[in-house]
């Protein structure tokens, strides 16, 4: 199963300051609901992070291990990646990318995020209208939780 979830975000920051946000892995991971650990992974020539994270889709708790590779990086505009992960057993797998485009606005700056995410295993068997639903919200709240960032800082 394909999910494809695309935010547009006004931001009352500039570039640079939404820019340091991005790259900035711990306060960024802060930001995500069930994101249990992460930490970088140690490969030459290779930006990419390690990270456990949790969530409910309907009656199931999954846990996965998730690997985030940092593909390109156009300071201060542009950031992709890939991602991968599984559970423990390998039951459920997730593979895809993401990116994250900003640009000069007048109140601030507008923040594009973009990601492909394909769900495999027992967990695809749930159905798209429930994991569907889940990832909607989790990208929802993580979009609140970065705009609220600026918010607190500039009061």
């Amino acid at each position: 199963m394909l999910l494809k979830v695309i935010e547009e975000l006004p931001l009352s920051a500039s570039v640079e300051e939404v820019w340091k946000l991005l790259r900035d892995t711990p306060r960024l991971t802060g930001l995500l609901a069930g994101v249990e650990a992460v930490a970088p992974l140690q490969e030459e020539g290779r930006e990419a992070y390690a990270a456990k994270v949790s969530d409910r889709i309907g009656p199931f708790k999954i846990t996965m291990n998730v690997e985030v590779c940092i593909t390109e990086t156009v300071e201060p505009s542009l950031l992709k990646a890939t991602i991968k992960g599984a559970d423990s057993m390998g039951l459920n797998r997730m593979t895809g990318s993401m990116q994250v485009a900003l640009s000069p606005a007048v109140s601030g700056t507008q923040m594009y995020f973009e990601a492909s995410i394909e769900v495999l295993g027992k967990l695809a068997t749930l159905g798209a209208v429930p994991i569907r639903r889940r990832t909607t919200q989790a990208f929802a709240e993580f979009a609140r939780n970065i705009q609220g960032q600026f918010v607190k800082e500039r009061s």
